[in-house]
């Protein structure tokens, strides 16, 4: 059986998606969407996608589509999704889920009416190696009871490898109705990585956001005003008083790029980047416990975001054809649960989350 693939966004997706979908057996990209039909027609060239629809929701009713990728602009994901849904279709949708909570949640009772269909958010990093790994020793008490947790992301890479700084251009990204900024690009991810690796809900937020570059100019010169957040810090606090920090940045041009220190009552998990992660315990060194990549070298996949959609995809195939995860994907309660967070962090204020 071939599974049939729907994509709905021509820019994430052709850029980590759509390469990734080559290295998944039984998975064919049948149909594709984009909020502008040129990108579309362009990626649908690309890699041999036989069908480019004007609307979403096309793709959705499709018949030939099994499994609708929802990775257009946040403000689509709503629409998009719930249609696939009421068309019976398997969701894979990015992040953030929604615009807000209350969106996120009417989500979470369509899915939860058609049990037979999977319904996931697309954070991969539930699949990268080393932060299952981490899950895994957490669970084991490799550090024993985990006390405080520190994540950061400084810089902010663009899609070309650049800082996301004061040189990149003015896109949807920089606006906040949009969806845009780096809270809901990356926070999501740490957010979900927070629950994902301890099996505990954020009880609890406290932080802000901020911008600082107010005017951007966009590829053709034309100025807009910045809206969306450049910088998202927070404190969260979860399950019996575990306490998280969160600090992103998409203005910092210097920095390690992914850090994270977990820190227990018998030792601490380091984090550094997209692969290295060591441990420490009580009044020792830090030792090398970098979990091995076999996707590391395949050139489609240069990087741990695709690396992680592939095994990802992968275990949401095994799913469709009847099989439990082999992982532990994120549902669309736990888009949700994120995305309460989200709301709270861009109140600014702190926040009980009953």
């Amino acid at each position: 059986m071939t599974l049939g693939v729907g994509i709905v966004g021509a820019g994430f997706a052709r850029r980590v998606q759509l390469p990734g979908l080559r290295l998944i057996p039984g998975v064919t990209p049948v149909a594709i969407a984009s909020q502008h039909r040129a990108n579309a027609e362009t990626v649908a060239r690309e890699f041999g996608i036989p069908m480019v629809f004007d609307e979403a929701e096309e793709v959705a009713r499709s018949p030939e589509v099994d499994l609708v990728i929802v990775s257009s602009t946040p403000p689509s994901h709503y629409d998009v999704s719930i249609a696939a849904l009421e068309a019976g279709k398997h969701v894979l949708c990015e992040k953030p889920m929604a615009l807000d909570a209350a969106a996120a949640w009417r989500m979470v009772e369509a899915a939860e009416r058609r049990p037979s269909v999977a319904a996931w958010i697309d954070h991969e990093l539930r699949y990268e190696p080393n932060r299952r790994k981490i899950r895994d020793l957490i669970n084991a008490g490799a550090i024993g009871e985990p006390r405080h947790m520190e994540l950061t992301l400084k810089p902010y890479l663009r899609g070309d490898g650049r800082p996301q700084t004061a040189a990149a251009p003015w896109t949807w990204w920089y606006d906040r109705s949009q969806g845009g900024g780096i809270l809901g690009a990356v926070g999501s991810h740490l957010i979900d990585l927070c629950r994902f690796w301890t099996g505990r809900d954020v009880t609890h937020v406290a932080g802000r956001v901020e911008t600082f570059m107010r005017q951007r100019r966009d590829a053709r010169g034309e100025t807009h005003p910045v809206t969306a957040d450049e910088l998202a810090s927070g404190v969260l606090t979860l399950g019996d008083g575990l306490v998280a920090t969160i600090t992103l940045s998409a203005v910092a041009q210097h920095g390690v790029g992914h850090l994270t220190q977990i820190t227990g009552s018998e030792g601490t998990l380091f984090l550094t980047g997209e692969t290295k992660l060591e441990i420490g315990k009580a009044e020792g060194p830090m030792e090398d416990i970098s979990a091995p990549d076999d996707l590391i070298g395949v050139t489609t996949v240069n990087n741990m975001w695709a690396r992680s959609f592939v095994r990802l995809m992968r275990d949401l195939v095994t799913v469709i054809g009847g099989k439990p995860p082999e992982g532990s994907p994120a549902g669309f309660r736990d888009g949700w649960q994120t995305q309460r967070v989200l709301d709270a962090l861009r109140a600014g204020q702190g926040m009980p989350l009953d």
